[in-house]
């Protein structure tokens, strides 16, 4: 499922979007890559979709992403394994995006049993790709008329939003499968900021628990999240993510080796379901982490508790350098955890 070809470190993340903005400034100076531990950096965010041609269209097309990689269908034993699709092809397309060390990537599968998810960004489970643009209204309007994508934002368009910091011109969509992505301004650009319109990312995944994902996280990833505090009942802010009436928590850490935030957000006064997605199915968040020793960490996972996905709980050699697991989070997002021995 990793594209074998890694960008470089990018430039430094910038500000955060519109839900995770309270209280995090909106220009300025980029914070600094988190220090790595068992977990050294990340790839992609890998979406599991119905088809790959017109996911195509709707990142590269209508986003503005450039395409790195394209893999056709075909089979492979290890790739197989690695997801416990033995039976199935898949075929992907990788994406880069301006500004940040996570990429967007697109996985098809065929031959294989799959069942459509259709994630809300209220479901535990559900991930929310944040981007960060220069102007959102420059590319709103071909969003809003892809075939399949869906504007969640109360009154159908961006909005403007006070916030404790200043104000956010943002718009929460889905695409074609249902993955939520937040675009947001950024207001002042710090220096070195890439050229274009598109100025970076983070990751947000829906959680059923912030303290369960937390102490996942922290006690035997590395990471450093932050529990979040008292739930935000601002009532503009739910309805701008498509969750009227809603109230949310955010818990933050920067991904070990890496300026990308990735925050998880807690849903409460709305009915949300958790998701069960498995590797082939439309729908399904993969998030690749880059690791030291993958063997030493999926053992450590599965002693804890974790589900392993990878056939027999073990990692695979993908090829001669490359070994890979993919386990499941607390709220099922899936992580591919990555081991590279020839950096």
């Amino acid at each position: 499922m990793l594209r074998l070809v890694m960008r470089p470190v990018s430039r430094a993340a910038l500000a955060s979007l519109l839900l995770g903005t309270v209280g995090l400034p909106l220009s300025g100076q980029a914070p600094q890559a988190a220090p790595a531990g068992d977990v050294i950096g990340v790839a992609n965010f890998a979406h599991i979709v119905a088809d790959v041609d017109t996911s195509l269209r709707f990142y590269r097309d209508v986003i503005g992403l450039s395409v790195t990689v394209t893999q056709p269908f075909s089979p492979n034993d290890a790739i197989a394994k690695l997801g416990a699709t033995e039976g199935g092809q898949s075929r992907i397309a990788v994406l880069d995006i301006p500004g940040s060390e996570l990429g967007v990537e697109l996985i098809e599968y065929k031959g294989i049993d799959r069942t459509v998810q259709r994630p809300r960004f209220y479901d535990p489970g559900a991930a929310n790709l944040q981007l960060r643009m220069r102007d959102i209204d420059a590319v709103f309007e071909k969003i809003a008329a892809f075939p399949g994508a869906k504007v969640i934002t109360g009154g159908g368009k961006p909005v403007t939003i006070e916030v404790p910091n200043g104000q956010i011109h943002a718009v929460f969509v889905q695409d074609p499968d249902g993955f939520v992505i937040e675009l947001a301004e950024v207001a002042n650009p710090p220096a070195g900021s890439p050229e274009g319109n598109i100025l970076g990312a983070n990751f947000e995944p829906a959680v059923a628990s912030s303290e369960a994902s937390v102490k996942f996280y922290n006690e035997l990833l590395g990471f450093n999240f932050q529990l979040g505090g008292a739930f935000n009942d601002n009532p503009t802010m739910a309805s701008t993510a498509g969750a009227p009436g809603a109230s949310f928590r955010q818990s933050r850490s920067l991904i070990p080796g890496t300026s990308v935030t990735f925050t998880f957000i807690e849903w409460r006064n709305i009915e949300g379901k958790m998701l069960t997605g498995r590797t082939q199915d439309p729908g399904t968040t993969v998030l690749q982490l880059l690791v030291r020793d993958v063997t030493a960490l999926t053992a450590k996972l599965r002693a804890a508790g974790a589900h392993v996905v990878t056939t027999g709980g073990a990692p695979v050699e993908i090829v001669p350098g490359l070994k890979i697991s993919i386990v499941r989070d607390p709220s099922n997002v899936l992580l591919e955890l990555v081991e590279r021995s020839r950096q």
